[in-house]
């Protein structure tokens, strides 16, 4: 009988770590030197990727900003250079620029109903004693030069899809 119980409660504990994981994030990996990362501070804990698509009328701002004690940051986190391969394994993982150019055949509708189906969340958090409500989605950045390192920075990414031009 005992046996029985730990074997609930082993399997109750392995359900929660399962539940727990970041199978529907996407993790981009940026090279500071070739792609189009701007950096807006001294510190690396701003910085932007902007990807356009003037043929289809859209464009694509992931943005890392961080802000000590607003609300609505983005996060940073330290993943073992293990769950990077892990990830890699099961797709999650991809260069920035193989990614952008899949984007590339959709249409701005198309982009938008991609990221909401595949990425978005929404997050909520309390700001004076009222409830706030926003969209947040699972996309990291992780920068090449990182790869090596024991635990991986991922930077938590905003972001903003719009039309280059009104229509």
């Amino acid at each position: 009988m005992k046996k029985l119980i730990y074997l609930f409660i082993l399997l109750f504990f392995a359900q929660t770590i399962c539940a727990q994981s970041i199978s529907n994030s996407l993790f981009l990996v940026v090279d500071k030197q070739t792609d189009s990362i701007k950096v807006s501070s001294k510190d690396s804990i701003n910085f932007k990727y902007y990807h356009f698509n003037k043929k289809k009328n859209w464009l694509i701002n992931l943005s890392h900003i961080y802000v000590p004690g607003a609300d609505q940051n983005n996060y940073k986190y330290l993943l073992p250079k293990e769950m990077i391969s892990e990830l890699g394994r099961k797709g999650n993982l991809e260069d920035i620029q193989a990614f952008m150019a899949k984007l590339n055949h959709f249409n701005y509708k198309e982009l938008a109903q991609f990221f909401i189906k595949h990425y978005s969340y929404y997050y909520e958090y309390l700001q004076k004693s009222r409830k706030k409500t926003y969209k947040r989605y699972n996309i990291f950045i992780i920068f090449k030069s990182d790869l090596d390192k024991t635990f991986v920075p991922c930077y938590e990414m905003t972001l903003l899809k719009s039309r280059i031009t009104e229509i």
